[in-house]
């Protein structure tokens, strides 16, 4: 995007307003906006941006309105709305005609609209996804609408798997040791049988070596052979 290098490379920090309505856009390069110091309307509406996740906001101090609407959006991020909240001019933010997808992902973003001021038309927003959401307006949605289950912290999950894995190798070794005692008696013919094969082949291998070792064993063998 050759708009992007132009924003990036410098040449516009006097730039106040900017107009990216209409173009198509699914992705926003990471730090487009950084050296636009003095923006402060930034236009990204009917565009088919899917999220803000490489955005940075950050430097944009004077930012009075951004406008979103029209877009694919389907949730904010913490990290997005972090950066909404620490834009001190901010006074008007369009997120209209987003498809919202209304499951865990969108927590954060209910509770930063019942808490702003600054989003404009924030009733007129509504779910689009799951279909049993669809049409339910995001100032409405409650934490059980959601069904989002507290998640469990790390080191109580590894504890758990560990246990498990502990059971399961126990009853591995428990359920080996009664098929050896089961089948003891098979068990104990089979090891005489090796061990009698052992002791014919071990005195087979000692009889043809005391043949090798007396010569005059050998050439009785060889006579006999004759």
């Amino acid at each position: 995007l050759g708009l992007a290098a132009l924003l990036q490379a410098g040449a516009l920090r006097n730039l106040s307003r900017l107009e990216l309505a209409g173009n198509g856009l699914l992705l926003l390069p990471a730090g487009m906006f950084a050296a636009l110091p003095a923006l402060r309307h930034l236009d990204l509406s009917n565009n088919s941006l899917v999220g803000l996740r490489n955005v940075s906001l950050g430097g944009l101090a004077r930012l009075q309105s951004l406008d979103l609407s029209d877009n694919s959006l389907s949730a904010l991020r913490n990290g997005t709305l972090a950066q909404l909240r620490g834009l001190p001019a901010l006074r008007r933010v369009d997120l209209r005609r987003n498809a919202w997808v209304c499951d865990c992902a969108i927590e954060d973003l209910v509770s930063w609209l019942k808490e702003s001021e600054q989003v404009e038309g924030k009733e007129a927003l509504v779910c689009a996804y799951p279909e049993k959401m669809a049409g339910k307006a995001l100032l409405k949605i409650n934490a059980s609408d959601l069904n989002c289950s507290v998640p469990v912290d790390l080191p109580s999950q590894l504890q758990t798997s560990y246990v498990f894995l502990g059971i399961v190798l126990a009853l591995i070794g428990a359920i080996f040791l009664l098929v050896l005692y089961l089948n003891r008696k098979g068990i104990k013919k089979w090891m005489h049988n090796i061990r009698d094969a052992c002791r014919d082949h071990m005195e087979g291998y000692h009889y043809r070596y005391e043949i090798n070792a007396d010569p005059r064993l050998t050439n009785l063998s060889s006579n006999s052979d004759v």
